[in-house]
């Protein structure tokens, strides 16, 4: 049975970082290129990989690039068994030259320049067959003289080497030892089924919203039958998806509404009854300002929400959306936005969108302001604020 493929991979900025750039940085989870005229060489070496056994025969090296060719890519390849050697007399080990911030990467190059064990042109994906050697490490350089800056999204790099000729007959393996065609063309379809399998390993991730692409999430919430997904941005439709078992479980309640409006606005919405005025039937306060406000039909609800998570018309547009799916179509609802003043009989909540604070002095000091005679707890006297 033959092993599975392992490999190293350098996607994001804490293994990126751990190698040495010139003209390139890592931004985010990617190596940019970086230069004022967006032109020139930029030069990224890795830091050693060890494979644990000597004489590993290394496999292949996949580079996922974005905004540049196959040919804006010169990829040079390093390996050896033993991390100690000496340059022109001077002992040296791998680890200290690559950390020697004194030396740069042209210097680094040279010394490193009996151990290169392949030269790649004109290629993101190819075959390590020929390199040999417990340590490996790359040096990648990317021309950039696209209108766009080059990134490396990632580098993977697998072992141990494995090549399908060694499935055929003897006779087959003989004839091709002077010139390698056959390992060669074979190694076509290998990647490519390689590629298929390891698709396969992975088809787990694109159902799990939390490390599915972007492009997947779409396709997970037509599943989930969540209409107007491209309306949520990806973070908050990652987390809708991951609740929209829960919610939909309990679609058509109180508390599944105001879950999923506060999974689009980051912040919990007040929800009003009708049934839960009734304990104040009877009363001037019921007459005079709850019925005024909120009616009195059993089948309508409010939703109160605070102006500061309303950026927009869309927004509100969105929240009705979002209602509109989450309630039964009996129900009728009506949305208000809670601005933060005063207004009698009207919807003031103290402590929510109203608050009682204190007057403050006018100076002319550049920092203050005449006040509003307000409502604002955060509005402390120019004494308090300066403390």
């Amino acid at each position: 049975m033959r092993e599975k493929l392992k490999y190293f991979i350098l996607n994001n900025a804490y293994e990126f970082g751990r190698g040495i750039c010139e003209n390139m940085q890592v931004d985010g989870s990617v190596l940019r290129f970086s230069s004022e005229r967006m032109s020139g060489i930029g030069r990224y070496m890795s830091r050693v990989f060890d494979s644990g056994d000597r004489g590993t025969v290394w496999h292949r090296i996949l580079i996922n690039a974005a905004n540049c060719t196959a040919d804006e890519l010169h990829i040079t390849v390093y390996a050896t068994d033993n991390k100690e050697f000496s340059y022109k007399g001077t002992a040296y080990t791998i680890d200290e030259v690559l950390r020697d911030k004194s030396l740069n990467i042209d210097k680094k190059t040279e010394i490193f320049s009996g151990f290169v064990k392949r030269k790649i042109n004109g290629a993101r994906d190819a075959l390590l067959h020929d390199v040999s050697g417990r340590y490996l490490w790359i040096y990648v350089e990317v021309f950039g003289i696209s209108e766009k800056p080059a990134t490396i999204n990632n580098i993977r790099l697998f072992l141990p080497a494995e090549s399908w000729i060694d499935r055929l007959p003897q006779i087959y393996r003989k004839s091709d030892v002077q010139n390698g065609f056959l390992e060669r063309y074979l190694g076509i379809f290998q990647t490519l089924y390689e590629e298929v399998e390891a698709e396969i390993d992975r088809i787990s991730d694109k159902f799990d919203p939390e490390c599915a692409e972007s492009g997947f999430l779409e396709w997970l919430a037509d599943w989930l039958d969540i209409s107007d997904c491209s309306v949520w941005k990806e973070d908050k439709l990652r987390r809708l998806l991951m609740s929209a078992v829960s919610l939909y479980r309990g679609r058509g309640t109180r508390e599944s509404l105001s879950k999923a409006i506060e999974l689009y606005t980051g912040e919990r919405p007040f929800i009003i009854e009708n049934f839960s005025l009734r304990e104040h039937m009877g009363t001037s306060a019921y007459e005079n300002t709850l019925v005024p406000m909120y009616g009195n039909d059993p089948y309508k609800i409010f939703i109160l929400v605070r102006s500061d998570v309303i950026r927009s018309d869309s927004d509100k547009d969105i929240i009705y959306r979002i209602a509109r799916e989450m309630m039964p179509v009996t129900v009728e609802f009506e949305l208000k936005v809670l601005e933060p003043f005063i207004f009698l009989n009207q919807y003031s909540y103290l402590g929510i969108n109203t608050y009682l604070g204190k007057p403050g002095n006018a100076a002319l000091d550049g920092k203050s302001r005449i006040t509003f005679s307000v409502i604002g707890d955060q509005q402390l006297d120019n004494k308090e604020q300066q403390k």
